[in-house]
Protein backbone atom coordinates (compact mmCIF):
# COMPACT_ATOMS: atom_id res chain seq x y z
CA UNK A 1 0.00 0.00 0.00
CA UNK A 2 1.35 3.43 -0.90
CA UNK A 3 2.08 6.15 1.64
CA UNK A 4 -0.78 8.27 0.33
CA UNK A 5 -3.24 5.38 0.47
CA UNK A 6 -2.05 4.45 3.98
CA UNK A 7 -2.50 8.07 5.20
CA UNK A 8 -5.95 8.24 3.59
CA UNK A 9 -7.03 5.01 5.34
CA UNK A 10 -5.85 6.28 8.71
CA UNK A 11 -7.53 9.65 8.19
CA UNK A 12 -10.88 8.05 7.26
CA UNK A 13 -10.71 5.73 10.24
CA UNK A 14 -10.64 8.76 12.51
CA UNK A 15 -7.01 8.62 13.48
CA UNK A 16 -5.73 11.91 12.02
CA UNK A 17 -2.72 11.95 14.32
CA UNK A 18 -1.65 8.54 13.06
CA UNK A 19 -1.80 9.80 9.45
CA UNK A 20 0.86 12.45 10.17
CA UNK A 21 3.22 10.40 12.34
CA UNK A 22 4.17 7.80 9.76
CA UNK A 23 7.96 7.43 9.68
CA UNK A 24 8.02 6.20 6.08
CA UNK A 25 7.74 9.78 4.74
CA UNK A 26 9.91 11.50 7.32
CA UNK A 27 12.77 13.81 6.22
CA UNK A 28 15.80 13.82 8.48
CA UNK A 29 18.38 16.58 9.09
CA UNK A 30 21.06 14.84 7.03
CA UNK A 31 18.84 14.84 3.93
CA UNK A 32 18.11 18.55 4.35
CA UNK A 33 21.81 19.38 4.72
CA UNK A 34 22.78 17.35 1.65
CA UNK A 35 20.11 19.20 -0.36
CA UNK A 36 21.40 22.59 0.80
CA UNK A 37 25.00 21.66 -0.07
CA UNK A 38 23.99 20.47 -3.55
CA UNK A 39 22.02 23.67 -4.19
CA UNK A 40 24.99 25.74 -2.93
CA UNK A 41 27.42 23.93 -5.24
CA UNK A 42 25.17 24.43 -8.26
CA UNK A 43 24.74 28.13 -7.39
CA UNK A 44 28.51 28.53 -6.98
CA UNK A 45 29.23 27.02 -10.39
CA UNK A 46 26.62 29.26 -12.04
CA UNK A 47 27.95 32.38 -10.30
CA UNK A 48 31.57 31.61 -11.24
CA UNK A 49 30.56 31.08 -14.86
CA UNK A 50 28.62 34.35 -15.01
CA UNK A 51 31.43 36.37 -13.43
CA UNK A 52 33.95 34.88 -15.88
CA UNK A 53 31.81 35.38 -18.98
CA UNK A 54 30.76 39.01 -18.40
CA UNK A 55 34.28 40.57 -18.50
CA UNK A 56 35.18 38.41 -21.50
CA UNK A 57 32.10 39.64 -23.37
CA UNK A 58 32.83 43.27 -22.43
CA UNK A 59 36.43 42.96 -23.68
CA UNK A 60 35.27 41.42 -26.96
CA UNK A 61 32.75 44.24 -27.46
CA UNK A 62 35.57 46.78 -27.06
CA UNK A 63 37.71 44.89 -29.58
CA UNK A 64 34.80 44.88 -32.04
CA UNK A 65 34.51 48.65 -31.69
CA UNK A 66 38.17 48.98 -32.63
CA UNK A 67 37.65 46.64 -35.59
CA UNK A 68 34.95 49.06 -36.73
CA UNK A 69 37.44 51.92 -36.42
CA UNK A 70 39.92 50.02 -38.61
CA UNK A 71 37.23 49.48 -41.27
CA UNK A 72 36.17 53.13 -41.10
CA UNK A 73 39.77 54.31 -41.42
CA UNK A 74 40.29 52.06 -44.42
CA UNK A 75 37.25 53.59 -46.11
CA UNK A 76 38.31 57.11 -45.09
CA UNK A 77 41.81 56.82 -46.56
CA UNK A 78 40.24 55.54 -49.78
CA UNK A 79 37.87 58.50 -49.91
CA UNK A 80 40.64 60.96 -49.07
CA UNK A 81 42.78 59.91 -52.06
CA UNK A 82 39.90 60.55 -54.49
CA UNK A 83 39.68 64.31 -55.06
CA UNK A 84 36.18 63.93 -56.55
CA UNK A 85 34.77 63.08 -53.09
CA UNK A 86 34.03 65.67 -50.41
CA UNK A 87 36.71 64.21 -48.14
CA UNK A 88 39.30 63.98 -50.94
CA UNK A 89 38.59 67.51 -52.18
CA UNK A 90 39.23 68.90 -48.71
CA UNK A 91 42.62 67.13 -48.64
CA UNK A 92 43.50 67.83 -52.31
CA UNK A 93 43.55 64.05 -52.87
CA UNK A 94 46.67 63.60 -50.69
CA UNK A 95 45.20 60.79 -48.60
CA UNK A 96 44.91 60.86 -44.84
CA UNK A 97 43.32 59.03 -41.96
CA UNK A 98 40.56 60.68 -39.97
CA UNK A 99 40.16 61.41 -36.29
CA UNK A 100 36.89 61.07 -34.32
CA UNK A 101 35.29 64.14 -35.85
CA UNK A 102 36.35 63.37 -39.42
CA UNK A 103 35.05 59.80 -39.28
CA UNK A 104 31.77 61.03 -37.81
CA UNK A 105 31.31 63.79 -40.39
CA UNK A 106 31.97 61.27 -43.19
CA UNK A 107 29.30 59.00 -41.58
CA UNK A 108 31.78 56.16 -41.29
CA UNK A 109 31.97 55.69 -37.54
CA UNK A 110 30.31 57.04 -34.41
CA UNK A 111 31.87 55.15 -31.55
CA UNK A 112 30.58 57.44 -28.83
CA UNK A 113 32.54 58.63 -25.83
CA UNK A 114 34.36 55.35 -25.20
CA UNK A 115 36.50 55.50 -28.34
CA UNK A 116 39.24 58.06 -29.00
CA UNK A 117 40.72 58.21 -32.52
CA UNK A 118 43.73 60.37 -33.37
CA UNK A 119 45.16 60.86 -36.85
CA UNK A 120 48.28 62.57 -38.18
CA UNK A 121 49.96 63.32 -41.50
CA UNK A 122 49.02 62.79 -45.13
CA UNK A 123 50.16 60.50 -47.92
CA UNK A 124 52.85 58.04 -46.85
CA UNK A 125 53.18 59.86 -43.52
CA UNK A 126 49.51 59.28 -42.61
CA UNK A 127 48.94 57.42 -39.36
CA UNK A 128 46.12 56.81 -36.91
CA UNK A 129 45.67 55.27 -33.50
CA UNK A 130 42.54 54.51 -31.52
CA UNK A 131 41.89 53.49 -27.95
CA UNK A 132 38.81 52.32 -26.10
CA UNK A 133 37.96 50.96 -22.69
CA UNK A 134 35.80 47.91 -22.07
CA UNK A 135 33.20 47.60 -19.35
CA UNK A 136 35.69 45.53 -17.36
CA UNK A 137 38.12 48.49 -17.30
CA UNK A 138 40.70 47.12 -19.75
CA UNK A 139 42.06 49.55 -22.33
CA UNK A 140 42.55 48.34 -25.91
CA UNK A 141 44.35 50.08 -28.78
CA UNK A 142 44.86 49.73 -32.52
CA UNK A 143 46.76 51.72 -35.13
CA UNK A 144 47.28 51.72 -38.87
CA UNK A 145 50.27 49.41 -38.39
CA UNK A 146 48.69 47.14 -35.76
CA UNK A 147 45.03 46.65 -36.65
CA UNK A 148 44.63 43.77 -34.17
CA UNK A 149 43.27 45.13 -30.88
CA UNK A 150 45.91 45.00 -28.14
CA UNK A 151 45.07 44.92 -24.44
CA UNK A 152 47.20 47.56 -22.74
CA UNK A 153 45.90 46.98 -19.23
CA UNK A 154 43.69 48.81 -16.80
CA UNK A 155 43.66 52.47 -15.91
CA UNK A 156 43.96 53.09 -12.19
CA UNK A 157 41.14 55.65 -12.17
CA UNK A 158 38.82 53.40 -14.20
CA UNK A 159 37.71 56.31 -16.41
CA UNK A 160 36.81 56.28 -20.08
CA UNK A 161 39.34 57.54 -22.62
CA UNK A 162 37.22 60.62 -23.32
CA UNK A 163 36.92 61.56 -19.65
CA UNK A 164 40.41 60.51 -18.69
CA UNK A 165 42.88 62.35 -20.90
CA UNK A 166 45.81 60.81 -19.04
CA UNK A 167 44.59 57.31 -19.87
CA UNK A 168 43.99 58.23 -23.50
CA UNK A 169 47.37 59.94 -23.87
CA UNK A 170 49.10 56.96 -22.29
CA UNK A 171 47.25 54.51 -24.50
CA UNK A 172 47.70 56.34 -27.79
CA UNK A 173 51.02 58.04 -27.18
CA UNK A 174 52.16 61.20 -28.85
CA UNK A 175 52.56 61.34 -32.60
CA UNK A 176 55.97 62.87 -32.01
CA UNK A 177 56.96 59.44 -30.71
CA UNK A 178 55.04 57.29 -33.21
CA UNK A 179 56.95 54.15 -32.24
CA UNK A 180 55.24 54.21 -28.83
CA UNK A 181 51.87 53.74 -30.52
CA UNK A 182 52.89 50.54 -32.27
CA UNK A 183 55.22 49.16 -29.62
CA UNK A 184 54.44 47.57 -26.31
CA UNK A 185 53.11 49.93 -23.66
Amino acid sequence: MSILANAKNKATSGSVKAAFTNEDGAIDLASIMVGIIVIGLIGGVIAATVFAVIPWAQDNAAKQQLDSVASAESAYIGLSTDSSTTVGAALDGKGAFGDDAALKSASLFDGGSKVVVKASGTGTNAHYAAVTVSGSGNFFKISDQKTQATNIGKNASGGTPASDEGGAAYAIGGFTDYASINGAK
